[in-house]
């Protein structure tokens, strides 16, 4: 049956862009993301199989339904979308996305025809470089303590969207065998899922940030893991500088093997390299990276496979005080091995307030007073930065901060310092958080006063909890009141506890 498929694939094979025709930049019609059955009819969560040029389609004619709940699954799909298929070289030219916008590309892959180890190795590219290596569903199986019997696989890699809104996936012929897809989702990543500040009418913490792409300094930092690692194989020699010493796990690589950074304060980072140094055969072969505010709860940013020392993970930023790399693969034969672990600066100062963002309307301005104010008064929980304070945006506006995880809570941090008036009753307004009253006829200079301050420049912060919607966006207006003009000073995002 599985020849017959084949032979009937390749008779008819489909012209470049059989899913649909060829097209130009559209509207982002799949911004929300997008699920495609490759080679196959699709089903209520995932379409037929479109956007494709090249291969042949497919279906499972080994008897199984596979086990396609194992652990190298993360996010399961229907069994229906693993049972089909398109084999030989193919590419997805998956279009409509939000352009810029950053994705998780999960790829599945289940071999219905080979068992065993290399019978069936090849390449996969996304936008033009290599995702997956010598990749071998059977051995990524093996190596998570599989059998090697019709096991699903998952791998999943985060990429952005072109200049047409597009993401391409090339699956290339390698040393042997032929290329093979089973399924392909993309899904929006909340890259302010971790939260977000933002300096209103300012540029941001430049000033005391670690420029885009330099490594940040790692004094102060604590290295921890879920080894028993002998003392002289600890945690912190990998962030220690003396290349001569290096963290190991003392033990073959295992699934869900970890080793964690404490960097003490929030940090604003998109890159991390793993070095295994001059043991370079003890490289992780796959492996994700979690970040944490609280060092309890951790959210994957990034899933990588590894194809040899050093080890490269991009991704979207992220601000975050805790940094895990957890092992998705086991190896029987490698202990894993870091030389040096080098996280690189995404350009946010250390505080991760970025320049004014997400806004419309508005004027933005800065403080001209003379005086830097009281800015750790106690109507501040959460202090910022001076440079914070020291810039607004006043009048009617609007931020709309987008990419938070949909239906999350955030605590809206909201900072106010009134450079102008020093009287109550000057500056009086309203502001709403997604579409409902947050504070009502509020005066910056009454609240400090209502704390014990004498009304001169003093900061105040006001917090509301808010749900980010099913876009996830969460909106706050500045609105207008019965006295002068809306003016606000820096805005924050935080995951409520």
């Amino acid at each position: 049956m599985l020849l017959i498929a084949l032979v009937l694939g390749l008779i008819g094979a489909a012209p470049a862009w059989a899913g649909g025709p060829a097209r130009a930049a559209a509207a982002a019609t799949n911004a929300g993301g997008v699920s495609i059955d490759s080679g196959g009819a699709g089903d209520q969560t995932f379409a037929a199989d479109e956007y494709y040029s090249g291969g042949t389609a497919g279906v499972n004619a080994s008897g199984s339904n596979g086990f396609t709940t194992f652990k190298t699954v993360a996010h399961p799909i229907p069994q229906a979308d693993w049972n089909s298929f398109r084999s030989s070289a193919s590419t997805y030219q998956i279009p409509g996305l939000t352009v810029g916008g950053v994705y998780q590309v999960r790829l599945y892959f289940l071999d219905w025809q080979n068992t065993q180890v290399g019978k069936r190795v090849f390449d996969v590219d996304v936008n033009g470089a290599p995702a997956l290596e010598n990749f071998d569903a059977v051995q990524a199986a093996g190596d998570a303590g599989g059998d090697g019997t019709y096991i699903g696989v998952e791998e999943d890699v985060n990429e952005t969207a072109d200049a047409n809104g597009d993401i391409t996936v090339q699956f290339l012929p390698g040393p042997v065998g032929q290329p093979l897809v089973n399924a392909i989702a993309l899904a929006p990543v909340a890259v302010n899922a971790q939260g977000v500040s933002v300096d209103s009418g300012g540029q941001g913490d430049s000033g005391g940030a670690v420029p885009a792409g330099a490594a940040l300094p790692e004094t102060g930092w604590v290295a921890t893991a879920n080894t028993s690692s002998a003392p002289g194989d600890a945690p912190q020699n990998a962030i220690s500088g003396n290349t001569g010493a290096r963290f190991s796990s003392d033990a073959d690589q295992s699934f869900g093997m970890w080793w964690q950074a404490d960097m003490g304060s929030t940090q604003s980072f998109d890159e991390v390299e793993l070095d295994s140094g001059g043991f370079n055969a003890d490289y992780a072969r796959g492996y994700q990276v979690e970040v944490s505010n609280d060092g309890t709860t951790f959210t994957t940013v990034s899933t990588d496979t590894g194809t040899g020392s050093p080890e490269t993970a991009v991704f979207a930023p992220q601000t975050a005080r805790y940094l895990r790399i957890v092992l998705t693969d086991s190896v029987r034969t490698n202990w894993w091995s870091l030389v040096d672990v080098t996280v690189d600066s995404s350009g946010s100062g250390g505080s991760g307030f970025a320049a004014d963002e997400y806004y419309s309307g508005g004027t933005a301005g800065v403080n001209a007073s003379g005086s830097n104010g009281f800015t750790t008064f106690k109507t501040v929980a959460h202090p910022i930065p001076q440079a914070d304070w020291n810039s607004f945006r006043s009048s009617a506006s609007t931020y709309q901060i987008p990419d938070l995880t949909a239906g999350g809570v955030y605590q809206v941090r909201l900072y106010f310092l009134d450079w102008q008036n020093t009287q109550v009753g000057k500056r009086v307004f309203d502001v709403d958080v997604n579409g409902a009253p947050a504070l009502t006829g509020f005066d910056i200079v009454q609240a400090a006063g209502n704390a014990g301050g004498d009304g001169t420049y003093i900061g105040v912060e006001e917090d509301v909890n808010a749900t980010a919607d099913a876009n996830g966006d969460v909106t706050v207006q500045f609105l207008p009141g019965s006295a002068g003009q809306p003016l606000v000073n820096a805005v924050a995002l935080v995951p409520a506890g």
